[in-house]
């Protein structure tokens, strides 16, 4: 009895071995791509296991601007450090010679490092190019000089190039896609508009292999993944200059403007150099007070800067006499009230240099008696309401939109408001129901001093390969010609007063300027909306910018001081 027990112990035991061998065999040799319910290749689980990784680039497109200055995905030089490698004193120090830093700063930094780690992420340093060369030369098991992208929201230009954040409504509305594999996506300006070229295709990594403390082991090859594609990731060429776009934000920090910013166009080609917005974007939480929103995209009356329009329109149709008079002293609403400023008798010319409410009110009714469709063709034929930014197609992507947010402008409130007198005349001095954006203003000053050629506004160039070829260019979009040149310059006579000694905007006087200022009353409230729109230089235009301040409570505004002073940097940098 006692031998059939051990018996059937020892068949036990032998059926038991030989399922673990079947079972092991099935693991080594039969499954070893597709094991169990769930078919995991066992293969590229092992290799997983032992193999760990660090990010060189998220792979998503770089926008650049339009000298190839990087605005986002910023390459640095840089070294991965790997755990132990503190322990190599004549590695240490090599690295701090190069660096100039003290080798108890490394030491410090780097004591209980466990993972692999950036160089530049614990200690505060920019690696040259010369430096990189030299660190380049230590051929040492534990560290490894790398080029690296630093993906993080734009130190310059924010508003016009735009955050990338993860949001899986939108990326599954904008790519109609499902499951976890959620990527991070554009949610305001260039990386919103070219969110669908921008999009990370896979990320740029550098591989290597663990042992069983996870320790690396560096008897094994250092692998790169991603870097295969020699054609993703793409680069966005923007038309922003940094030099100019820098300094346009340190003279509206300068200043102290917290609500407007700057647009400055090249009248030639209508490319945007400059864009930039206030207030500064939240970026723990853009959504925050709408701080997301370009202010130079959203519309907002004017003030007198309208009385551009008014004015061409009254040189075409109602043939202005030089030497009539406007009573400006006179309230430009009420005849038996005065006037805010008391001008005097002004004619046309000094009208528009003055800014005169009473001269522009007048004119207006004038010529929505001729036609009260008049206002309206001069609006449309200026490009003023919109959206003035660059539309077409691209590939399958139709009406791609270089400002997506860019709002749209509007004059009138409600049908029939042109013809009633009263609302004319105040819709003649850019107020009521008017709405510009700075952008459309700055189109209209462009198209003026291009003797009427208008343009749509280009915010990119080109998308550009990883191999450097061109995907795809945004060619000039002319519109057609329907200003009358020679109307234009009698309204570019008048602009250049306004910066004259007797203009309302003197201050800019001896930087041939030419343009219109605007002052919008926001209903009761003491807050005002400040504008100046121009070109400059006024015999061969270059340049058109539109400078505002929003909500200011003071008499005046800085923003003319940021115009000045941005004119002039211009000028002396293309001496």
């Amino acid at each position: 009895m006692k031998a059939k027990r051990i018996y059937i112990l020892l068949a036990i035991i032998a059926i038991l071995f030989l399922l673990l061998l079947f079972r092991l065999s099935q693991i080594q040799l039969f499954s070893t791509e597709s094991f169990g319910q769930s078919n995991v290749n066992l293969l590229e689980r092992s290799v997983a296991q032992r193999s760990h990784q660090i990010v060189l680039s998220n792979g998503r497109g770089t926008i650049v601007d339009r000298n190839g200055i990087e605005l986002t995905n910023k390459k640095v030089n840089d070294a991965i450090i790997f755990p132990g490698f503190q322990s190599n004193t004549d590695l240490v120090n090599r690295i701090a010679e190069v660096l100039a830093v003290s080798t108890n700063q490394i030491r410090s930094k780097t004591n209980e490092v466990e993972n692999p780690l950036y160089l530049t992420d614990i200690l505060d340093v920019e690696i040259s190019e010369a430096q990189f060369e030299d660190l380049k030369e230590i051929s040492v098991q534990g560290f490894l000089p790398v080029e690296r992208s630093i993906s993080e929201d734009p130190s310059v230009a924010s508003h016009f190039v735009g955050l990338v954040r993860e949001n899986k409504q939108a990326y599954e509305k904008r790519y109609e896609a499902k499951g976890d594999q959620i990527k991070p996506v554009g949610i305001s300006g260039i990386e919103q508009a070219f969110d669908p070229f921008l999009l990370a295709k896979e990320e740029e990594k550098l591989l290597y292999h663990v042992d069983a403390v996870g320790q690396p082991m560096f008897g094994y090859e250092l692998l790169y993944s991603g870097f295969e594609n020699s054609f993703y990731p793409l680069t966005v060429e923007t038309t922003i200059d940094v030099s100019l776009q820098k300094k346009a934000e340190e003279l509206l920090a300068k200043y102290k403007i917290k609500d407007g910013g700057i647009v400055l166009l090249d009248v030639e080609s209508r490319d945007v150099l400059v864009m930039a917005s206030r207030p500064l974007i939240n970026s723990d939480n853009p959504y925050e007070q709408d701080s997301i929103a370009n202010r130079m995209l959203i519309s907002n009356p004017p003030g007198s800067v309208f009385k551009t329009v008014v004015a061409l329109a009254a040189i075409e149709q109602l043939h202005v006499d030089p030497n009539r008079t406007f009573n400006c002293s006179k309230d430009y609403l009420n005849d038996n009230e005065k006037a805010n400023r008391d001008l005097g008798m002004l004619n046309f010319e000094q009208s528009f240099a003055k800014s005169c409410n009473r001269t522009f009110a007048e004119l207006a009714v004038e010529l929505m008696e001729k036609d009260p469709d008049l206002l309206n063709q001069y609006v449309d034929r200026l490009g003023l309401l919109g959206p003035v930014g660059w539309t077409g197609n691209r590939y399958q992507y139709e009406n791609l939109r270089h400002f997506p947010q860019e709002q749209k402008g509007s004059i009138w409130g409600f049908e029939g408001a042109e013809k009633d007198a009263g609302v004319v005349k105040v819709t003649a001095i850019g107020q009521r129901d008017v709405r510009l954006t700075p952008l459309a203003v700055a189109n209209m000053m462009a198209t003026i001093a291009s003797n009427g050629e208008n343009k749509s506004v280009r915010g990119v160039k080109r998308i550009v390969y990883k191999n450097g070829s061109t995907m795809t260019e945004f060619e000039e979009q002319k519109k057609e010609q329907t200003l009358n040149p020679y109307s234009l310059n009698q309204l570019k006579k008048l602009m250049i007063q306004v910066t004259s000694e007797n203009g309302t905007a003197s201050s800019l006087q001896g930087l041939d300027i030419a343009g219109k200022s605007g002052t919008a009353q926001m209903g009761d409230s003491k807050k005002t909306h400040h504008w100046f729109g121009g070109f400059f230089p006024y015999e061969k235009p270059k340049y058109a910018m539109v400078g505002v301040e929003f909500n200011n409570t003071e008499e005046s505004s800085k923003i003319y001081s940021v115009y000045k002073e941005l004119v002039e940097f211009i000028y002396e940098t293309n001496k």
